[in-house]
């Protein structure tokens, strides 16, 4: 659950760097997705990328974006991991310029025991319960292309792509850029009051990503409209979905921001998402 539009930045210390790597690597070769997609709209086409060339595109502009959004230097031309080569992405092109404008990855249960997140967070007792997971990130939408017709078509394709893998959790890191002990606490406090957050499945940061806040004071010198603001409006997107924010942030500082576990059990989806995304097909 990543973005720079925000829908939830995810990062990785692996990559693999340049593109050459990609077009003579085994796991990327032989790479097709697993559940194809296609949404076709007026403005926009939604699909699963199925080959190494779109996948190299796609890797292009999350670079791109991430990179030149946050104003972190790095030499090379791509933004990968070792978890690309296991997930469906879902890809948005202009269907006026044929340009990629939008990227979401898509990581199933039902095809990886390992998750992106668990680098992050102690995600054992949720991986362990019933249900197929589906873990979204690395989303990111071209600056010219964040609008509401580009977010809804992500959200259809989240949706069918539930569907497809009968998931009953949708889960991710959602990105807040920043990384003051003050800003962190006051936001994880504004959450609670506004029953944004859970203590199920006893969720917390890895060691590596740990960040206490319990001797942190003044978080209340900002007002609550401020912090929510704060909110990427992905992330906001995915609460009033019905998704809920689970133990304390985690704190990345190589792309210094703080990442949140967002949780949205199917169960409890808002009734007008539900409608609108997660329809279940006729017949």
């Amino acid at each position: 659950m990543t973005t720079s539009s925000h829908i939830a930045c995810i990062h990785s210390g692996h990559k693999l760097h340049d593109e050459w790597m990609l077009y003579i690597s085994p796991r990327f070769l032989t790479y097709s997705p697993k559940h194809p997609l296609f949404i076709k709209t007026q403005n926009y086409t939604l699909k699963t990328a199925n080959h190494l060339s779109e996948l190299v595109e796609l890797f292009r502009m999350r670079h791109h974006i991430f990179f030149n959004e946050t104003g972190i230097t790095d030499d090379h031309n791509l933004d990968l991991d070792d978890f690309d080569s296991l997930c469906d992405h879902l890809v948005i092109r202009s269907n006026q310029t044929g340009e990629i404008c939008g990227t979401y990855r898509m990581l199933s249960s039902a095809h990886s025991s390992r998750f992106y997140s668990q680098g992050e967070f102690n995600l054992d007792t949720f991986v362990k319960s019933e249900g197929v997971k589906l873990e979204l990130g690395r989303a990111c939408i071209h600056p010219e292309h964040r609008n509401g017709a580009v977010i809804d078509l992500l959200w259809r394709g989240i949706g069918e792509y539930a569907r497809l893998t009968n998931a009953s959790y949708l889960f991710g890191c959602s990105s807040v850029m920043t990384v003051s002990p003050v800003m962190a606490k006051a936001i994880v406090k504004t959450m609670k009051a506004n029953n944004m957050t859970s203590e199920e499945f006893a969720v917390k940061p890895t060691a590596k990503y740990k960040m206490s806040l319990s001797k942190v004071t003044g978080e209340d010198i900002f007002e609550e409209k401020f912090i929510m603001g704060q909110i990427p409006s992905l992330l906001r997107s995915y609460i009033n979905a019905g998704a809920k924010v689970f133990g304390h942030p985690a704190l990345d500082k190589d792309f210094q921001c703080i990442d949140f576990l967002t949780i949205l059990n199917l169960k409890e989806l808002n009734s007008s998402y539900e409608k609108r995304y997660f329809k279940k097909s006729e017949g």
